[in-house]
């Protein structure tokens, strides 16, 4: 075996340490307190929340349709495959309503 460069030994190191330290865990009712602090939430934090979306998803539909017009895809393919699932995530909750209505009349 070959001797190691003094940056791939100060690398190892490092990685060795980071594989003997313990694991990261969060405590057992996490989930319960997350879900207990959201419920709590002010008018004001939802207004911040859906600014965050929102923002999040224009940044992230500018950003996917700047890299696929870069791999030489048209303005209508990349239109597409945009909206597509925007349409698909927009009738989602229509169409799980009009099937659970459909299913509750069926039932009685």
């Amino acid at each position: 075996m070959t001797e190691m460069e003094p940056r791939e030994a100060r690398i190892d190191s490092l990685l060795r340490r980071s594989m003997a330290a313990p694991v990261p865990s969060l405590p057992p009712n996490f989930d319960q307190r997350l879900m207990r602090e959201m419920r709590q939430g002010s008018q004001v934090l939802d207004r911040y929340r859906l600014i965050l979306l929102s923002g999040y998803g224009l940044i992230s539909a500018v950003t996917s349709a700047v890299v696929m017009r870069g791999q030489g895809l048209g303005w209508e393919t990349i239109a597409v495959m945009i909206l597509g699932p925007l349409a698909l995530v927009a009738s989602a909750p229509r169409a799980w309503r009009a099937t659970h209505t459909t299913m509750r009349n069926s039932a009685r």
